[in-house]
């Protein structure tokens, strides 16, 4: 139990300075309307002036306080093992002052132990992160990408490296193009019968890189915010237009279904295997292309390696989600014994977007492969998202209900897990 108090208790300590200088955006990709206070302003301009009364303030003891009252909220402790802790740590604290580091190693230390603190509680509980996110997902989210673009201020090679952070908002994904109604209507009467949670919410895909970037607005730089929008989208433009022009136009076969999870939890996706339409004569790898593009793409954007966590890039387009892997193999089954092959030409992905955890993911950007189209075609951004012409206006009635379930289902796993953990301490 002391390495989580250690953990949160450092995490509270770091977060209220932090945010002082990483304020997060509410809406993606949209320059945020807020300004840096005075406040903030003379700190910047004179940092080596008096310290204000938020410094004269006891950051150990607030954080502590804070990460205990954390702990009782999740149900990591009770309030009356809170009480006897604190009695106890008092005497702790007092004995140990003199040996306390400096707040800055103390703030650097606990970021560290924080981060690997919730990764390790949240690795398992995201697939591929197409589920809603929390608040405190959120937040695990954004102090693990700042940290991991701490030194990344420009655009440099063939590596994007602007500010920015990942975001469950966006996503680099393969969808059927709408041209292809007959994919388009397998998969989509499938996950109705199979009654896929995510049906409103995503499209028919094979996320490439997920969670994506939006822009992280450096509140020093000389730029405007809006100049660093601008500057984000342009760069963001390049680099992905630099990959498409790398990657030819080839073909997707669904013949084949895959399943993974465990006791908690279950998930039944589709392989889209990809192939050229005709040998490719440059081509000496036998790898598929879906997968040389996965790379590619990864190679760009260095902090998007989400969809290797398992240390290779497995393609594949959920159809649905269970309670466990043992309902997921008999869904398997039965799709198995109906589904009629499918195939579709795939000459551009796509770059989507959603507003909110509740929104529909629509087109941002379409980016088309070499050779797709004409050889002046370059991705360009929408200023408004697109919906594919094939999804649905609005979320039914069922689509929600099976939303909530899932989302339930997943908070009691994680409180259990959480319960799990306290009792090995």
């Amino acid at each position: 139990m002391k390495a989580i108090s250690s953990a949160l208790t450092a995490f509270c300590l770091s977060s209220t300075r932090y945010h002082r200088y990483h304020r997060r955006l509410t809406l993606p990709l949209r320059a945020a309307s807020d300004e840096p206070t005075s406040a903030d302003s003379d700190q910047l301009n004179n940092p080596t002036q008096a310290p204000s009364a938020e410094d004269e303030k006891d950051w150990f003891m607030d954080g502590k306080e804070t990460a205990r009252r954390l702990k009782i909220e999740l149900g990591l402790m009770s309030e009356e093992s809170a009480k006897s802790t604190d009695d106890n740590g008092d005497d702790e604290v007092s004995s140990t002052s003199s040996e306390a580091p400096s707040r800055e190693d103390a703030m650097e230390s606990g970021r560290k132990a924080a981060l690997e603190f919730l990764k390790r509680l949240n690795d398992d509980d995201n697939d591929n992160g197409e589920s809603q996110t929390t608040e405190k997902d959120q937040a695990n989210e954004t102090l693990e990408t700042t940290i991991e673009q701490a030194s990344a201020r420009d655009f440099r090679g063939n590596q994007f490296t602007l500010p920015s952070r990942k975001s469950h908002c966006l996503t680099i994904c393969l969808v059927p193009p709408p041209s292809a109604t007959t994919a388009w209507e397998r998969l989509s009467d499938v996950r109705r019968k199979l009654k896929d949670p995510g049906f409103f919410r995503w499209p028919p895909h094979a996320n490439l890189l997920y969670p994506f970037l939006e822009p992280s607005y450096v509140e020093e730089s000389d730029k405007s915010k809006e100049e660093q929008y601008s500057e984000f989208r342009e760069h963001l433009a390049m680099s992905l237009t630099s990959v498409a022009a790398q990657c030819k136009p080839f073909d997707i076969d669904i013949d084949t279904f895959g399943t993974f999870g465990g006791k908690d939890r279950g998930v039944l996706w589709a392989h889209p295997k990809s192939k050229y339409s005709a040998p490719a004569a440059d081509c000496e790898s036998d790898e598929e292309p879906l997968i040389t593009l996965q790379t590619l793409l990864e190679n760009h954007f260095p902090t998007c390696t989400d969809q290797r966590k398992q240390g290779s890039f497995t393609p594949h387009m959920t159809l649905s989600h269970y309670a466990n892997i043992t309902d997921a193999l008999e869904a398997k089954g039965r799709v198995e014994s109906e589904w009629e092959s499918t195939s579709f030409h795939v000459q551009e992905i796509y770059l989507l977007q959603r507003k909110g955890d509740e929104g529909q993911f629509k087109i941002l950007a379409k980016i088309p492969m070499a050779m797709g189209l004409e050889k002046d075609d370059e991705v360009k951004l929408f200023d408004e998202p697109l919906a594919f012409p094939a999804m649905p206006k609005f979320e039914e009635d069922w689509v929600y209900n099976e939303r909530m379930t899932m989302k339930n289902r997943r908070k009691k796993n994680f409180k259990r897990r959480r319960r799990g953990g306290k009792s090995q301490d």
